[in-house]
């Protein structure tokens, strides 16, 4: 197969990003991810395949997308709404046809490699000019290897610069062969300690860091994204045996990007009809963020909020 005929399955296209990467980024964000991270921000990407998601606040009670279904996978809850057992849904999209109030939408696209890039090239001048490129992100772009790889190779080909946003929970294979057609690495470290990582990211980190100081090794820019959720990975502890880690990969690391939790993706949760364990509308003020701030830069050359 001609690798701009490599398939693959993303969320969204987004242009004119500036928290990627540096310069104006296209970012594609691909579906799939193995870890479960309780805080996830995104969750309509979680899984690998399209999908059909509730926006149940555009919801009418009207009853005709569960008369479409074939397989029955729609049912109606207590409060009159439909609710879709994933089990049996083949994803037919009957049900989202149907829907004339968009309350039924399919999250995910099956596309390929050169699909993407006639999109990426769209915005090559805007590159040229801002240093900017290509950021693959996710859900998690290394559960589709191949099509990063054809993804970065190609844009490589085309001029292009790149950059990959991943969890680093991959096969270390995989993640070697994408990086020759990488030119910087954004690898999030959620917590450096493994049953803190299990308890909230579904899986433990040993293959995590052992993939992070092998990418270091490798002396491929690198910047570390730390997320900052409460009551998970926001003490002091935690935090300072982070930044001593992060300290030990060594000059390839430019710097950290602390990304604070914020409460926006609880409207996401609500309107998918799924539970956020997190209080909506209160942030992380700046009293919060600024003293961790001063903790990393005495490990780090520098440190930026929000990405």
């Amino acid at each position: 197969m001609e690798q701009g005929q490599v398939i693959g399955v993303i969320n969204d296209i987004q242009t004119m990003c500036m928290n990627d990467g540096p310069g104006y980024r296209t970012v594609v964000f691909l579906k799939g991810c193995l870890l479960d991270c309780d805080w996830c921000h995104n969750p309509e990407g979680k899984r690998r395949y399209p999908e059909v998601i509730p926006y149940i606040s555009n919801c009418t009670k009207c009853g005709e997308c569960i008369e479409v279904c074939p397989t029955e996978a729609l049912i109606l809850d207590e409060d009159g709404i439909p609710r879709i057992d994933k089990a049996l849904c083949s994803t037919c999209l009957q049900c989202v046809k149907a829907c004339r109030f968009d309350a039924l939408i399919c999250w995910g696209r099956i596309v390929t490699v050169a699909e993407v890039m006639a999109d990426v090239e769209k915005d090559k001048a805007f590159f040229k000019n801002s240093g900017g490129g290509l950021t693959v992100s996710g859900g998690e772009p290394m559960a589709q290897p191949d099509f990063v790889y054809g993804l970065l190779k190609a844009s490589k080909d085309a001029g292009i610069g790149t950059a990959l946003d991943t969890c680093g929970h991959a096969p270390w294979e995989d993640i070697k062969r994408v990086l020759k057609y990488t030119d910087l690495i954004l690898f999030d470290i959620k917590s450096v300690d493994n049953d803190v990582h299990r308890d909230y990211a579904g899986l433990g980190n040993a293959l995590i860091l052992e993939n992070v100081k092998k990418i270091a090794a490798t002396g491929i820019n690198m910047r570390i994204r730390v997320p900052i959720i409460p009551n998970r990975n926001d003490s002091k502890e935690s935090l300072l045996a982070t930044a001593k880690f992060i300290e030990g990969l060594g000059d390839s690391v430019q710097g950290v990007d602390l990304l604070p939790y914020h409460p926006y993706a609880g409207s996401k949760y609500q309107a998918f009809g799924m539970e956020y364990p997190f209080p909506s509308g209160e942030g992380l003020g700046d009293d919060i963020i600024e003293p961790m701030v001063e903790l990393f830069l005495d490990y780090v050359p520098e440190v930026t909020v929000g990405g």
